[in-house]
């Protein structure tokens, strides 16, 4: 992707803060590409400096450091791929028809960027306090979508009941669990087995709690 932000040969009649926003985006595309490549404790400013054809004042100028950049970036992919997804659910017909088409979006995103996706999962831990904060955001906004879900399922079928407390985090905690096997494997058959067990996943977890006695 950064390839495709850099700024045009030559004069240019971008403003300063246009050329500072391309600068970023090239930045944040080079920190996920980086990170998901080499583990973020072994990637260095400069390594991300130079995949981004960025210079280090540019990049201070954008960021306090690399956990800044780190967590710009993790913020950046996570809130993007949860906002087009809800967006995609949004436009189908019915909740169940909101599940399927959201379930693929999520593993198409993550099959077309497995190295940046690679990033914000797994070395997000690397960061320590504050990578485990900035996780808990993003898993408390994916909890926010299965309730809102439900709620919408619900409102289709008033007979139905609240899934019991917690479900959210299980099946939210569940799909991280497969997509980033799927990414660990890498093959194409690993993603469309994540595709139908994150769909299962999630439909268990709304319709699930209706086989369990009380």
């Amino acid at each position: 992707m950064t390839e495709h932000r850099k700024l045009p040969k030559g004069p240019h009649n971008l403003s300063r803060d246009e050329v500072a926003g391309t600068q970023r985006a090239r930045l944040i595309d080079a920190v996920l590409e980086n990170t998901g490549k080499r583990g973020y404790v072994a990637t260095t400013v400069g390594h991300i400096t130079a995949t981004a054809g960025v210079s280090r004042t540019s990049f201070y100028e954008q960021f306090s450091g690399k956990q800044d950049a780190f967590l710009a970036a993790y913020r950046e992919i996570t809130t993007e791929f949860i906002t087009q997804g809800v967006a995609v659910g949004a436009e189908a017909a019915t909740p169940l028809d909101a599940v399927a088409v959201c379930c693929d979006f999520l593993v198409d995103y993550v099959h077309r960027r497995p190295t940046a996706v690679r990033a914000a999962l797994l070395e997000i831990y690397a960061l320590g306090d504050a990578g485990l904060e900035a996780r808990e955001k993003t898993l408390r906004a994916g909890e926010a979508v299965f309730d809102r879900t439900a709620e919408w399922l619900r409102a289709t079928d008033p007979a139905l009941p609240s899934p019991p407390p917690f479900t959210a985090r299980t099946v939210v905690a569940a799909t991280i669990e497969l997509i980033t096997q799927a990414i660990w494997i890498g093959t194409p058959d690993a993603y469309d087995q994540a595709r139908e067990a994150v769909r299962y996943t999630w439909l268990l977890g709304l319709f699930g709690h209706r086989s369990v006695d009380p």
